[in-house]
């Protein structure tokens, strides 16, 4: 994470040196990205930037906080009222609103794919970072709908959550890499395969 000089920077010139290194790791990705092109952009010296961070896996990291930040408040809208709907309805909003997020913001969305992509341990280890705070807004998701008579009895909530997480999230990489046209259409395919596997059959 940044150091406290970073912080104590202008905000113009905090934006200034995150957005050039963002364009840099959504262009390259993070092996292939150079430190050399983003204190250029950010018209820094070389030494300045490690005043802020300690390297660049240290500024790559600080993106990806944002970048969990910013979906969060993205899905926020739903999270605020899921007590209200139905696990269909917040499962259909917390995609409609992921897919918005990555459409309006292509290049967070792309840093994204690139930390979901590398398989290294210290990836793996601060991506474990997140888990918990995901899994459980799905939790909460199955939890209310448990409560309200839609889950099946027999339905495992934490590891459903699990899967409902890891299925959304890499149904929406692939969606925006093959900016596929009947978006629609998978995804209601996506949630109708959830709701068969876990929700109680309505009777007719």
């Amino acid at each position: 994470m940044p150091k406290k000089t970073f912080f104590n920077l202008p905000e113009q010139k905090r934006q200034t040196i995150e957005q050039s290194a963002l364009d840099e790791f959504a262009k390259y990705g993070f092996d292939a990205s150079n430190m050399n092109r983003i204190v250029e952009q950010s018209n820094i010296a070389k030494g300045s930037f490690y005043q802020y961070f300690e390297d660049k896996k240290d500024l790559y990291f600080h993106l990806i906080d944002t970048l969990f930040q910013k979906k969060l408040q993205a899905i926020e809208p739903v999270l605020k009222v899921y007590g209200e709907h139905s696990l269909s309805h917040n499962l259909k909003e917390i995609f409609r609103l992921g897919l918005e997020f990555s459409a309006n913001d292509p290049k967070l969305h792309r840093l994204g794919e690139d930390f979901s992509a590398m398989q290294r341990p210290f990836v793996l280890e601060f991506s474990n970072k997140y888990k918990p705070e995901t899994t459980d807004i799905y939790i909460s998701l199955l939890t209310h709908a448990r409560k309200i008579g839609e889950l099946r009895e027999d339905v495992n909530i934490s590891l459903t959550a699990v899967f409902i997480s890891a299925i959304i999230k890499q149904v929406t990489f692939d969606l925006m890499e093959n900016n596929m046209r009947e978006r629609e259409t998978v995804v209601r395919e996506l949630l109708s395969f959830i709701e068969r596997a876990i929700l109680k059959q309505q009777v007719v």
